[in-house]
């Protein structure tokens, strides 16, 4: 599968076949996507902490920017297995048997839209960077939602639903964390 056909993820079935077909493996999948992209939403943690940052916080030094993008990277890079584990925990449990490398698949895949939202970090427009996060956490719902169903080839759509959910509910939950550990020096200031 082609980066070019990205788009087909989030509009039908055809582009998650299309990937299961490829059958990458786990670590092929983590140095060449989920490296890449989570170098992203630090790099630019970091550029905003010293640019916005500062602005909004003088009183945080530099130094605290980077070790907050530091923690930040070293973060994702254990969530996406994290991920997979318990996309594969939650599908057993409603009885769905699923293979390391689908389960690793639709974990690395999911947070490419919220890695590439920190993108806006470059704006200052609070507005605008909101706007951006939340796109991208849409994005990375809609993934998890067509992935569940397509990559677990899971035919019951109230089953697909509620592992699904759960998942979302549990990844939202590992990305407040993410994102509070990127605000840490801004929280230690006040």
């Amino acid at each position: 599968m082609s980066i070019l056909h990205i788009h087909k993820l989030f509009t039908s079935t055809q582009g998650w076949d299309s990937l299961s077909r490829t059958q990458p493996s786990a670590l092929k999948l983590f140095f060449l996507l989920v490296v890449p992209f989570s170098l992203i939403p630090p790099l630019m943690l970091e550029y905003a902490g010293h640019h916005i940052g500062a602005s909004l916080f003088p009183d945080v030094p530099g130094m605290a920017w980077s070790l907050a993008a530091l923690s930040f990277l070293v973060a994702e890079l254990l969530t996406v297995p994290l991920m997979a584990w318990t996309i594969k925990s939650v599908a057993g449990s409603k009885g769905i048997h699923s293979s390391d490398r689908d389960v690793f698949t639709l974990a690395a895949i999911a947070p490419v839209p919220l890695w590439l939202s920190s993108l806006v970090l470059y704006y200052d427009q609070v507005m605008l960077i909101m706007a951006g996060v939340t796109l991208g956490l849409a994005g990375s719902v809609i993934l998890i939602f067509r992935g569940v169903q397509s990559i677990l080839n899971i035919d019951e759509d109230v089953v697909a639903l509620d592992i699904a959910y759960t998942v979302t509910a549990l990844g939202l939950i590992a990305w407040v964390v993410l994102v509070m550990l990127g605000l840490l020096p801004a929280l230690a200031s006040v």
